[in-house]
């Protein structure tokens, strides 16, 4: 029982700060837009629309990521018990690959971008790296040391 409470905050940890990530990368993407057309957009302005959007994308952006790591670690899991190899760079490339395709899915099948940093090539890798890093931090904390 030990084990499985360790998973499960690793899991919780891992979807919070991808929460955190994708939620700060998204708000100053779209406020990067904005500047562009000559807009000043100043410092406190970014810190509170972040603030703002970190907040106000609970519980969706959280859920999604936690059924996107559930399906994406599951796959590592046993990639990694099957085909061998590296357990981290499993969870590492599960993180960077899951956020993405989940964007590309949903714009596929329901015609809209579920997160308006996902519209761009660059938005999308951005969201990846974001990915990539709740991942590791699951990989980190629930790794075993051998005997």
């Amino acid at each position: 029982m030990k084990r499985w409470g360790k998973i499960i905050l690793a899991f919780t940890l891992a979807v919070a700060s991808s929460h955190l990530l994708t939620s700060i990368v998204g708000t100053q993407f779209v406020l990067a837009n904005i500047a562009s057309y000559g807009l000043v957009v100043s410092m406190s302005d970014r810190f509170a629309a972040t603030v703002h959007d970190i907040h106000g994308l609970v519980p969706t952006l959280p859920i999604l990521i936690g059924a996107t790591f559930l399906v994406a670690f599951t796959v590592a899991a046993l990639g990694h018990r099957f085909l061998r190899g590296n357990r981290r760079y499993w969870y590492m490339a599960a993180g960077f690959t899951s956020l993405p395709v989940t964007m590309i899915l949903i714009k596929s099948t329901l015609g809209a971008t579920p997160f308006a940093a996902a519209g761009t090539v660059t938005g999308l890798l951005l969201i990846a790296m974001c990915g990539l890093a709740g991942a590791s931090l699951f990989a980190r904390l629930t790794f075993k040391k051998e005997a």
